[in-house]
């Protein structure tokens, strides 16, 4: 019976926590702008071993850098509207990424937001015991904001003045 009492204020206590995995999307400056967020979640492959955790690529739209996409992050940029070229890219100097570089355009339009994912995750259908070298899959692709909310939510904003 005392243990009931016991474990009421602890129930109680972690009923009452705020839900920190909330996404909460960065304002546009400019109403004429388009918002674009680019995230890395965590990869999904089971164990601790998580493919290019401390790589990271930069990040280009439009020939510019928009900041660095480290693991299990995003970076929220502001475009204008029209058709936008992404780069993840290693081949600048202060990148940390191995992997060929991925582009992709993406039309934009004013006032709306656009959620882009980098996915790195091992290719657990090519791996043997012993070998996770190569064996990786990477994607760039825009994702819907309604499946975007979930996933983005478990990410940390780059902070860009941190970089350098």
């Amino acid at each position: 019976m005392r243990t009931r009492y016991l474990l009421l204020p602890l129930v109680l206590l972690l009923a009452g926590c705020p839900n920190t995995d909330y996404f909460d999307p960065t304002p546009k400056a400019s109403t004429g702008k388009a918002m674009v967020y680019l995230y890395r979640p965590e990869a999904t492959n089971p164990g601790l071993a998580k493919p290019y955790r401390l790589s990271y690529p930069e990040i280009m739209v439009d020939g510019n850098s928009a900041g660095f996409l480290k693991y299990n992050r995003y970076l929220a940029v502001e475009v204008e509207p029209g058709e936008r070229e992404f780069l993840v890219t290693g081949l600048t100097p202060d990148a940390r990424w191995e992997p060929k570089d991925i582009s992709y355009k993406l039309t934009t339009e004013a006032g709306k937001n656009y959620y882009m994912r980098l996915i790195v995750e091992f290719n657990t259908d090519k791996m043997t015991l012993g070998s996770f070298k190569n064996q990786y899959i990477f994607s760039f692709h825009p994702v819907p904001e309604t499946d975007a909310v979930y996933e983005i939510r478990h990410t940390t904003e780059m902070d860009l003045s941190l970089i350098h």
